[in-house]
């Protein structure tokens, strides 16, 4: 049985790759704020079901040599759509428990839902 995403389900985890694709010999990356896109008609304990989870994750690292080191930047915005579309709310589908995307980097979001949610479907 798959629970449903809520308001507050989604998480953003960091690549713990520190070169950026290659790009720098060092490095971290760090997620912003992740946007959470709900429903405005269907909750579940008052928190709006998701449709859509977003972070825009932020390198900052160096490149070495040259000495001195250079300073290397980028950024990388990661989307989680719904995997299945067999739950809907309205005409668009919803995130469940377990759904998760990844960019080339290995920067994550992912949906984790607690047993306790009241929402599920079979």
């Amino acid at each position: 049985m798959a629970r449903v995403a809520t308001k507050g389900t989604s998480q953003a985890s960091p690549s713990a790759d520190p070169t950026d694709g290659g790009k720098a010999t060092s490095g971290t990356w760090t997620p912003g704020q992740v946007d959470e896109t709900a429903d405005t008609t269907l909750t579940v304990g008052g928190a709006g079901v998701l449709h859509q989870a977003q972070c825009t994750f932020t390198f900052a690292g160096s490149l070495s040599p040259p000495t001195p080191p250079t300073a290397v930047s980028d950024s990388s915005t990661v989307v989680l759509t719904p995997k299945s579309t067999t739950l809907r709310a309205g005409q668009t589908a919803v995130l469940l428990d377990g759904d998760s995307t990844s960019d080339s980097f290995g920067n994550t979001v992912q949906v984790s839902v607690p047993a306790s949610s009241k929402l599920a479907s079979s």
